[in-house]
């Protein structure tokens, strides 16, 4: 009898092993154990950092900035030079001023003269710009606070026939780049220069 006792109660202790569920593994929130996301959060993943925004306006360029160009010498650039642009506002108008000087890395003074148009309706740039004895304009668009991209009309410079092409980038507040090519003679454009600007406290 006692046997039998026995054998009945392995047989239920096997059947009630058999129909319980298998246990799930907990994770808490944070990955460690005590959540229901068995993996965690992936790690080593980081959010888009925030990009930067300035509201596109002339009154981001007005002030003094203070300027390095690094590039070679064409019939539109001193090559590497140092210098302070100044954009001033014309009364009240989206018309900005703008004035140069500076020194070339072999020490020779250098002067730039010009104006900034901005056209909010459009998000359209034009910069003219008087560079030696070259004339130039620049038309483009701003229509991502981010950047404005332009590009000039054909100009004479001796007897070549040259076009320019920018990217400025809106690095914040205080700070943007320049990158330019250049295209002589109908030719594809290539990497005239890069220049930096840290406005002026």
């Amino acid at each position: 009898m006692k046997i039998i006792v026995c054998a009945l109660a392995i047989q239920a202790l096997l059947f009630q092993t058999q129909t319980q569920p298998p246990q799930t593994p907990q994770t808490p929130p944070d990955g460690r154990g005590g959540g229901r996301n068995v993996l965690g959060p992936l790690l080593g993943r980081r959010g888009t950092p925030p990009q930067p925004q300035q509201k596109q306006s002339v009154e981001y360029f007005t002030g003094s900035w203070h300027m390095e160009y690094v590039g070679r010498e064409s019939g539109v650039s001193a090559g590497p030079r140092t210098g302070t642009l100044t954009f001033t506002r014309k009364g009240a108008t989206d018309v900005l001023d703008m004035q140069t000087t500076g020194q070339t890395d072999t020490g020779a003074a250098f002067k730039e003269s010009g104006t900034f148009e901005w056209k909010e309706a459009d998000m359209s740039v034009t910069i003219r710009e008087r560079v030696g004895t070259v004339e130039l304009t620049n038309t483009g668009n701003w229509s991502t606070p981010l950047s404005i991209r332009t590009e000039s009309q054909p100009v004479k410079s001796g007897n070549q026939s040259i076009r320019v092409r920018r990217n400025y980038q809106i690095i914040n507040p205080a700070s943007f780049t320049l990158s330019e090519e250049i295209s002589i003679d109908g030719a594809p454009f290539q990497r005239l220069g890069n220049a930096t600007f840290s406005k002026n406290q």
